[in-house]
């Protein structure tokens, strides 16, 4: 076993193809934690796996930023690999990124080429001022100065804030050209409606929650996509295209919850 990598994963009803892919962390200390799991979901990802790793779990569904810094609270070892269960990455490719990042002493992500259909380039890795930010190998010595997600998000734009304060600091981000990856992105959980209507509304929560925390955010856009969810949700129920008017409640809802935070944050002032 490598003991100098952590693996960082968080599921939720996580397919079972997808646990497979997990194997490919074998050698390394694989930290998993899963919402809304249970002793009896560890007793199955451990006849998958039929490996030793770590698992930690909430009854509830916290959201990816709260659990992410669970884990990494936990990690012990300088490096580790922030990942999701419907990442493919081999163990030859986290040792190279963890190589790369030894070698450039500001650099506190590095990610791998998710086109891996692309040439091979001279150039090794690139810096860069935004990252795909669903497989990157971390130096924690480095994050534990300037902290991992914003937990006031809870599926969406913890990335891109981070993102922000990391473009903000003297730390730098790269992905290296020549070590690939591939993201079946979106499936790291089951395709129910459920799960549909819990993305689409965090994704509008975290857009609106990211441009309040950077002073972007305008009233009038709350205003608009209050009406233009709230016709399009009762237009599309209407014509009974049920599916499409879920979705619009999903965004009236995310936008509601961001109101909510937005006056609970304003009575504290």
């Amino acid at each position: 076993m490598n003991k100098n990598i952590s693996i960082i994963v968080t599921l939720y009803k996580t397919p079972l193809e997808k646990l497979n892919n997990l194997k490919q962390y074998k050698v390394f200390k694989l930290m998993l934690f899963e919402q809304e799991g249970s002793s009896y979901a560890r007793a199955n990802i451990k006849k998958i796996l039929k490996f030793k790793f770590k698992y930690f779990f909430s009854r509830e569904n916290i959201g990816l930023s709260k659990s992410s810094n669970f884990l990494f609270k936990n990690v012990k070892t300088r490096f580790f690999l922030f990942t999701q269960p419907d990442i493919k990455i081999n163990s030859k490719s986290i040792l190279a990124l963890k190589r790369i990042i030894i070698q450039n002493k500001d650099l506190i992500f590095v990610t791998p080429n998710f086109s891996i259909n692309s040439k091979i380039k001279k150039k090794n890795i690139s810096f860069v001022k935004k990252i795909n930010a669903a497989c990157m190998m971390c130096d924690a010595n480095k994050l534990k100065k300037i902290g991992f997600f914003d937990e006031d998000y809870f599926l969406y734009w913890e990335d891109i804030d981070l993102i922000k304060k990391i473009n903000d600091s003297n730390y730098k981000m790269a992905i290296a050209n020549n070590i690939f990856a591939k993201h079946d992105s979106s499936q790291s959980s089951e395709n129910t409606m459920r799960i549909r209507f819990l993305r689409q509304s965090n994704f509008i929560y975290g857009e609106l929650l990211y441009d309040f925390k950077h002073k972007k955010l305008r009233k009038i856009k709350i205003i608009r996509k209050l009406l233009q969810n709230s016709f399009l949700f009762f237009f599309n129920i209407f014509i009974f295209q049920l599916k499409v008017g879920l979705i619009n409640l999903a965004h009236l809802i995310g936008v509601c919850k961001f109101v909510f935070y937005y006056l609970k944050k304003k009575l504290k002032l």
